[in-house]
């Protein structure tokens, strides 16, 4: 009798060990087995299981990108049905030791669910947790029920999982049908099929509109798609309706609001970092953080976050993309190139990858490397968003006839998706550069035919900053009232917007002024931004220096732009920037060093068209010093 009690408890810990889990171990859900014969229930309990699973610190879920390559290698479609077998083999190539694999079978009227926590490497079972549901109605609290029972037979501690196990119909919603939907929309949303997953995801909030995660997702596509006033809608819905989200979701949530809607990037940068301590195995904090350092200007902070990012998930393509820009922006160009051809290669591909290789074929003057990167979306918001980048480098090149027709070529595929804010958008950075180059009756135009498209309050806050480059404050200053109206909470509204127009007012009149109200952009120098501040401050700056007759202080504004020319290379303000250092090396007395900045910009403007009004002003400049 001993020696069979002894026996016994041996098998009894060596089973209850092998169910737990450690931080190395990878968890696969597969698709359920469907026998009920209801469709609704294809795809949507995975999507449950995966909500409620994924609340837990202690679980290592399988990202998608990994699950896709593995796919890719195997031959099969990205669709592809996680079945039992096909899931086996996704852990036996990717070195996965635990598959989560579920059954739901009609009794009656009845639904029996059964988990089970397979060994994915031996085909032993691990765990298995049952649950019947009463009713069709019940069957996400029954799952609900089940999933949180084998989290503890998984080895995840009691405490965890009353601290991070929000039930169902609170962290997603109790609607089957607006699951199904939001199922459909995430996965296309995974696959950056930003446009295929719009409506799906719109579909789950008509079915539920209190569905929290699925308004943050809608939200998010449609920030991704050029659409920010249908990003920030959808977005602060899904803000007020968090306490309805997982804690992870919640995150997610509260991170997405700071920065698509209030656009504050201390508290997002905050808010992510925490996120990281909670879920360190997640990879969307790191790439979002990532994001808005680089919008910030703080690109060292930005690939370190990428880096970890990539630690995670070697196959995430938002940190592949986030790395390259940083490696970029701080000048380091191979590596961001080395980087993005390795993602390639392997396949890794996304919109934001492809805008960071069209900089660095820009930066090296590979045309050809350049036609490809620009070509790519084809007929879709991101062939838009890619021509649209095409016509930004050709107007830094002072290729004005060229930009201003992939300018509308982009417009044109735009406006075929109803994205009219994405069309004002173009337009206005259209007017920008004809008003920085000369053409002033041309840019107030543009932006008429841009408030035309949209009135929204991110196309009139851009608009007012044109308007005041162009010297029309008093229109300048009705937009901004608009503006501040409509988004009296806005961080970067209130701390780059509004102080940039005013310092692009003051300009002509009282340049000290200009100087004085910069210093609030200061701390966001050299950022992307939201919509792209790159060398905003900095040109100001320098110009106001220039209205002061300071030649020292403007030459070391615009050499500034010049020495991080990775950050916004195709930006007219760079190649301006040659031109208004030259000018300053006059002030100075500086002949030589400000006829070798003129003979620099006439060389970056080789091909320019020759009529534009800046450069037959720099000409005539450049001929008196001879």
């Amino acid at each position: 009798m001993l020696v069979i009690a002894a026996a016994s408890y041996f098998f009894y810990v060596r089973s209850h060990k092998s169910a737990s889990l450690t931080e190395k171990d990878s968890l696969l859900i597969t698709d359920f087995v469907n026998t009920t014969g209801d469709a609704v229930f294809d795809g949507t309990l995975k999507q449950a299981l995966a909500v409620q699973l994924g609340q837990s610190p202690y679980l290592n879920l399988v990202p998608e990108s990994k699950i896709q390559e593995a796919l890719k290698f195997m031959g099969k479609k990205s669709d592809e049905r996680i079945t039992t077998d096909v899931g086996r083999e996704i852990s036996q190539r990717s070195g996965i030791r635990v598959m989560l694999t579920g059954q739901i079978a009609a009794l009656g009227s009845h639904y029996v669910i059964t988990l089970n926590a397979i060994n994915a490497q031996t085909g032993d079972t691990l765990a298995t947790e049952q649950a019947e549901a009463n009713s069709k109605e019940d069957v996400l609290k029954s799952l609900d029920s089940a999933a949180s029972k084998l989290r503890e037979k998984m080895g995840e501690s009691l405490a965890s999982i009353q601290q991070f196990a929000k039930p169902l119909d609170q962290a997603t919603t109790s609607s089957l049908e607006a699951l199904q939907a939001f199922t459909l929309g995430n996965a296309a949303h995974q696959k950056t099929d930003d446009d295929k997953a719009v409506p799906y995801l719109k579909r789950a909030v008509e079915l539920d509109p209190n569905f929290a995660m699925a308004w943050a997702t809608l939200g998010v596509v449609r920030t991704n798609m050029g659409d920010p006033v249908g990003g920030r809608d959808a977005l602060s819905k899904a803000y007020a309706l968090r306490d309805r989200a997982s804690e992870r979701e919640k995150l997610y949530i509260e991170g997405h609001y700071y920065d698509q809607v209030i656009l504050d990037p201390n508290k997002a940068t905050d808010l992510y970092l925490h996120w990281e301590q909670i879920y360190p195995r997640d990879t969307i904090p790191y790439s979002n953080a990532a994001t808005t350092f680089s919008s910030i200007g703080n690109y060292q902070r930005a690939l370190d976050q990428a880096t970890q990012g990539l630690r995670v998930d070697p196959k995430d393509p938002y940190s592949y993309a986030n790395a390259v820009f940083a490696y970029s922006a701080l000048g380091r160009y191979d590596e961001a190139r080395s980087l993005g051809n390795s993602a390639l290669a392997q396949n890794i591909d996304s919109p934001s990858l492809r805008l960071a290789l069209a900089d660095l074929a820009f930066l090296r003057a590979d045309w050809r490397d350049w036609d490809k990167q620009t070509s790519w979306g084809g007929e879709s918001p991101n062939g838009a968003l890619l021509t649209w980048w095409r016509a930004g480098g050709e107007a830094g090149l002072g290729k004005i006839k060229a930009a201003r027709a992939s300018t509308q070529k982009a417009r044109e595929l735009t406006l075929k998706f109803d994205l009219k804010e994405f069309a004002a958008a173009m337009t206005i950075t259209e007017a920008l550069a004809d008003a920085e180059y000369g053409y002033l009756q041309e840019s107030r135009a543009k932006l008429d035919q841009a408030l035309a498209l949209s009135q929204q309050p991110d196309v009139l806050g851009f608009a007012a900053q044109v308007y005041a480059v162009l010297g029309d404050t008093a229109r300048s200053n009705a937009l901004l009232d608009r503006t501040t109206h409509a988004l009296p909470d806005n961080f970067y509204v209130a701390n780059v917007v509004v102080p940039s127009a005013h310092a692009a007012q003051s300009l002509s009149k009282d340049p000290a002024q200009t100087i004085a109200l910069l210093e609030k952009v200061r701390p966001y120098e050299l950022g992307t931004g939201p919509r792209g501040i790159t060398y905003d401050a900095n040109f100001a700056r320098g110009l106001a220096y220039l209205k002061l007759k300071d030649g020292t202080k403007a030459a070391a504004e615009f050499q500034r732009i010049l020495d991080h020319r990775g950050v916004g290379p195709r930006d007219p303000q760079y190649s301006l920037a040659m031109l208004n250092l030259a000018r300053a090396r006059v002030l100075t007395g500086d002949t030589a060093g400000a006829k070798s900045a003129y003979q620099d910009f006439f060389a970056y403007w080789k091909d320019a068209d020759p009529d534009i009004p800046v450069l037959l002003e720099a000409k005539s400049e450049y001929a008196k010093l001879q």
